[in-house]
């Protein structure tokens, strides 16, 4: 199959009359050292559509696409590309790919003359920058276009996963590191507003750039009720599935098993847990796409029985209903402190007990004194914990299931990206 199924660097944009003359330049994707953009911007388009936050009737996209896809990653992305497609033709919204070719200067600022002469005409521009490198493209575009207002989404702390966790030679990982903080402090210059995924993402933004609070929005990996619920034929069906007993716990890692999620340590824990479960009163369960490490790991620590599958969307949701008890476990560095992993609000949505460290965003903080969910201090408390302990869990009851609803769901931050879009509209 050819380059990116032969599609032209920028395809056709047309001008279309906007409601208020505005376009929405959304610059998507993961870093600039990943590339292939994920599922999360499909939920930012839908989200912003589904409960109309933005009047545009003219859209932007930018994909970064590294040279050499393979054929499978070529149909994702253009699946990705249709389901987009197909979300803004039902709310009347023109939108239309850019394709940054590779990691080349050129093509980069090719890229960036592009967007600038077909949004150009346009008497107001809005950018949202997803992650630190696409925030650089944007202060780019707004040297050329000042009166574009650039908002900032920060995932996490970029520079130190590189730093961290990327398993590139330490030369490499150090030199992108250093390349990201430089991004990083170029990007705080030139925005007009910033999101960040945790409180603690908030107050180390403050104090480590001494932002001004007020330009700063906190919004949460949130779960979308519409797909992730409680349901109790689901859980039949599922444990029917899986041949999980009435009589049994389900325990379930839902996620990657990449550096930060330590998979050493989540596997030791079950180990643990596996020994002094005589009466095989829990079933263990990974659902994550690696699954040749979930493998790799099971065999190492030498988990019995240990059921790895693979799951989304409406499957998820049905693995997660058959689910007693959720976990989470996480590097304890700044990198998982300022973090808001999805797993945990999908799994209290559908009404899992919790199992997590301290150190982990501000669940960590939040769950201490919550019935359903454990709280440990450091790995040491987590691998130490007790059978009796995780079995004396309780699961959310009906009042802790509103307060779910009410906390970390969609509903709750759409009034917050509302609030971005309202300001940069005026």
């Amino acid at each position: 199959m050819s380059d990116i199924m032969n599609f032209s660097p920028i395809e056709n944009f047309k001008n279309t009359t906007n409601r208020h003359d505005e376009v929405l330049i959304f610059l998507a994707g993961l870093n600039f050292w990943e590339g292939l953009f994920d599922n999360g911007n499909i939920k930012f388009i839908r989200n912003i559509m589904g409960f109309n936050l933005v009047n545009y009737s003219s859209m932007l996209m930018t994909i970064i696409t590294p040279h050499g896809l393979s054929d499978e990653k070529i149909e994702i992305l253009k699946k990705k590309e249709e389901q987009i497609r197909k979300i803004a033709d039902e709310h009347g919204v023109s939108i239309k790919f850019c394709h940054i070719r590779g990691r080349t200067i050129s093509g980069i600022l090719s890229t960036l003359k592009e967007i600038f002469r077909k949004a150009d005409s346009y008497k107001k521009k809005f950018i949202w920058a997803s992650n630190y490198f696409n925030c650089f493209l944007g202060a780019l575009l707004k040297l050329r276009m000042p009166d574009t207002r650039l908002h900032f989404e920060m995932l996490g702390l970029v520079p130190e996963e590189e730093l961290l966790y990327s398993e590139s030679f330490i030369v490499s990982r150090f030199v992108k590191f250093l390349i990201l903080r430089a991004l990083c402090r170029i990007n705080l210059k030139a925005v007009d507003s910033i999101s960040v995924v945790s409180k603690r993402f908030k107050n180390y933004m403050i104090s480590k750039y001494r932002l001004d609070q007020s330009m700063i929005d906190v919004i949460p990996c949130f779960y979308d009720d519409k797909v992730f619920y409680v349901d109790d034929e689901l859980r039949k069906m599922f444990r029917r599935k899986y041949q999980i007993t009435d009589q049994q716990k389900l325990f379930l890692y839902s996620g990657m098993l990449q550096k930060w999620q330590m998979p050493d340590l989540l596997f030791s824990f079950l180990k643990n847990i596996q020994q002094q479960d005589e009466h095989r009163k829990l079933r263990f369960m990974i659902v994550t796409f690696d699954r040749e490490k979930a493998k790799y790991y099971a065999h190492k620590y030498g988990i019995r029985d240990l059921i790895i599958d693979t799951a989304s969307g409406k499957e998820l949701n049905g693995v997660y209903n058959a689910a007693d008890i959720g976990i989470a476990t996480r590097s304890a560095d700044w990198v998982s402190k300022v973090s808001s992993p999805v797993k945990i609000p999908e799994y209290l949505a559908t009404q899992n007990s919790l199992i997590l460290l301290e150190c982990i965003g501000d669940f960590g903080l939040d769950m201490k004194d919550k019935q359903y969910a454990i709280v440990k201090r450091s790995k040491e408390d987590l691998l130490n914990m007790d059978l009796s302990e995780i079995l004396s869990l309780k699961k959310p009851d009906i009042n802790d299931m509103a307060d779910i609803l009410g906390n970390y769901s969609v509903q709750k931050y759409v009034p917050v990206l509302k609030k971005i879009f309202d300001q940069h509209s005026k």
